[in-house]
């Protein structure tokens, strides 16, 4: 339950980032900051690890039989 709590809680605050960065507060949009983040190697990596942590935590683990 704590577990679902908490990425209810990323999702809403990726929505809201979101939102922010759309209404001319300066921020810059997730997309803007993935895609810098995509162009370095080592940003490659990280996206890799997060794609298996997420997989890990949100996917599998709830999914597999107790």
């Amino acid at each position: 339950m704590v577990a679902t709590v908490a990425w209810l809680a990323i999702l809403a605050t990726a929505i809201v980032w979101e939102a922010f960065s759309h209404f001319g507060s300066g921020w810059a949009t997730l997309t803007t900051m993935a895609l810098r983040l995509w162009r370095n190697p080592l940003g490659r990596i990280a996206y890799v690890a997060i794609w298996a942590f997420v997989g890990w935590h949100v996917f599998a683990r709830y999914t597999l039989p107790r």
